[in-house]
């Protein structure tokens, strides 16, 4: 990946780049413990649940080292935004492109967690950004950046981007459908 890309400039990105290392998860890797303040996702990187998950094919598992040391993971998925995903003003955009039945190519952006130790190195900003690049420049022709928001975070993604699917509050109850429209940028 390019990191001149725009998206990955962050307010720290020359004292945070050199820092960190990101790495493919490898099936049967050991790895140290980690805890970011929430049971889910340290149950994910701490137990068999990645192992599954990537033997299972449902994404990829990213390690993020900063310093050399373990600091932060996410996955990545192909998916889509389908057009019952829609808001009513995003729909009826959607419509006015297409008929019917409507489905726009996503990468899913999940499990993005950092270590507490690590959480004021501004790295969660750098994976966003790092994330949106790469989805950028891949060869899969990705529209959409998705994500499933916990609501203590999704402040964190409208900063850079990512608008609810569903601005009124419908939709899963315990996370908001997120969705960064790659079609639309400006920069």
């Amino acid at each position: 990946m390019s990191v001149s890309s725009s998206f990955i400039v962050t307010s720290n990105f020359e004292k945070i780049h050199p820092r960190v290392d990101i790495r493919p998860y490898e099936l049967g890797e050991s790895l140290p413990e980690f805890d970011c303040g929430k049971d889910w996702f340290n149950d994910f990187i701490n137990t068999a649940e990645v192992e599954c998950y990537q033997r299972a094919r449902l994404g990829k598992t990213r390690l993020v080292y900063f310093d050399g040391e373990f600091a932060a993971f996410f996955c990545v998925s192909p998916n889509s935004l389908r057009d019952d995903d829609y808001n009513e003003e995003e729909a009826d955009g959607a419509s006015e492109l297409y008929e019917g039945p409507f489905d726009m190519p996503a990468r899913l952006l999940g499990h993005l967690a950092v270590d507490k130790q690590f959480k004021d190195e501004g790295l969660g900003e750098y994976l966003v950004k790092h994330v949106l690049a790469d989805t950028l420049e891949s060869d899969t022709p990705f529209r959409l950046v998705i994500l499933h928001s916990q609501d203590d975070v999704v402040g964190f993604y409208e900063k850079y981007g990512f608008a609810k699917a569903f601005p009124n509050g419908s939709g899963n109850q315990h996370t908001t459908l997120m969705f960064y429209d790659l079609g639309r940028r400006t920069d």
